[in-house]
């Protein structure tokens, strides 16, 4: 009997943390979806902007996948995955019956870059490709102040992988050269 208080304190803590955990998760101030492009960060050209837009929509009218680029002037304290995860959520990407959004998150002012995939495309859009796509196309031509070149390089990767074509990300095996003479 004399244990039934602690329990009881130690239930209402960790209904508490559980709520304020919860309540940091909801509040992002996240920008409205206006478009395939959400350029909060204002980090693209117009050109390249109606580029990318372009590139979208033709994919989502072949595919019915919905890929949403969005920029974003800050992650509001919160880390990358959780951010463009609820950004994801919040903005309901994809179909609701084949999960097949995807959404590529840049952060300029945190240096951060993420692609989130629908639980429908992680097969095909695996977080290994994602890496090596960010890696090798996106972060390039960031680290040149091209964000625009950047986001244009990532979003045709992300288009490649989702229309089957892997090869160019795939990692490439060294041949070691052995010495037979």
């Amino acid at each position: 009997m004399g244990d039934a208080p602690l329990r009881t304190t130690g239930a209402a803590i960790a209904v508490a943390v559980f709520c304020a955990l919860s309540t940091l998760a909801f509040a992002f101030n996240f920008p409205p979806l206006t478009g395939r492009v959400v350029d909060q960060a204002n980090i693209m050209t117009p050109q390249s902007r109606a580029a990318v837009e372009t590139k979208l929509k033709d994919l989502e009218d072949k595919s019915s996948i919905q890929l949403v680029v969005a920029t974003v002037k800050s992650l509001q304290g919160g880390d990358i995955e959780t951010f463009a995860n609820e950004l994801f959520r919040f903005w309901k990407l994809g179909e609701a019956k084949k999960n097949n959004g995807v959404l590529f998150l840049v952060a300029p002012a945190e240096h951060k870059v993420r692609i989130e995939v629908g639980y429908g495309l992680e097969g095909t859009l695996t977080d290994a490709l994602s890496s090596v796509i960010i890696q090798s196309a996106v972060l390039p031509r960031f680290k040149a102040n091209d964000y625009s070149g950047g986001i244009e390089r990532g979003v045709d990767g992300v288009i490649s992988v989702l229309s089957g074509d892997t090869t160019d990300w795939q990692r490439k095996v060294a041949v070691r050269q052995d010495d037979t003479g």
